[in-house]
């Protein structure tokens, strides 16, 4: 990721004043299955809020890597080896 995505990105984030309002209620809807996985060094969004999410979509599994914010793209093999042990079980 280039200076200039995060900085989209950054931008975008800041924009967002009811980031999940939208979204967030009908989580709890949800009824297969999930996997959740969070960087526990995420400085944006705590782990906490990770493991708040989990438990509102009652997910089957959280997973707690050592990553930051962009923990697909810092464990990608990981987030791999999760998804398809998720999809297979």
């Amino acid at each position: 990721m280039d200076e200039t995505m995060r900085d989209s990105i950054l931008k975008l984030y800041r924009s967002a004043l009811t980031v999940g309002a939208e979204w967030e209620p009908e989580l709890a809807n949800l009824a297969g299955p999930s996997l959740v996985f969070w960087g526990a060094l995420d400085p944006v969004c705590p782990v906490e809020f990770g493991e708040m999410m989990a438990a509102s979509v009652r997910a089957t599994r959280f997973l707690r890597l050592v990553s930051g914010h962009w923990t697909p793209i810092q464990k990608p093999a990981e987030i791999a080896a999760a998804l398809e042990e998720q999809w297979s079980s």
